[in-house]
């Protein structure tokens, strides 16, 4: 009696998920793109452009609850001191773009994203 109580349990649980779309797929995988039509003109004359910086953050989610990994625009920051030293004063057209990919989403989800921006310097922060 037990044992059937569970396995009903479990069919109503799993129909609940393939209905709210989270179960539909046994393996999905897809890419996607943030703020990719973002077009920056530096005609201010209070910056200097020094360059593109590039950073790529990776996570885990598992049941939706678990998430391990860095992820965020703030991992453009470490990129762009490394590449042009203590110059940068801020990074200006940041977009993202990414990949995913889950197995019974969102029981297992990868999310894997490259930030690009611009690093620039404020000419008043030069003196």
């Amino acid at each position: 009696m037990r044992l059937g109580r569970i396995a009903s349990i479990s069919v109503a649980l799993l129909a609940v998920m393939l209905l709210a779309g989270c179960a539909s797929y046994p393996w999905y995988g897809g890419s996607y793109r943030l703020k990719d039509t973002t077009q920056t003109r530096y005609e201010s004359a209070s910056y200097e452009v020094l360059g593109p910086v590039n950073a790529s953050g990776r996570s885990v989610i598992i049941l939706g609850i678990f998430v391990q990994g860095i992820e965020g625009e703030g991992l453009l920051w470490p990129a762009a001191k490394e590449k042009y030293g203590d110059k940068v004063t801020g990074i200006k057209d940041i977009t993202a773009a990414g990949n995913y990919t889950g197995i019974l989403p969102p029981i297992y989800v990868e999310c894997l994203t490259t930030y690009t921006g611009t690093a620039v310097q404020e000419k008043r922060a030069r003196q």
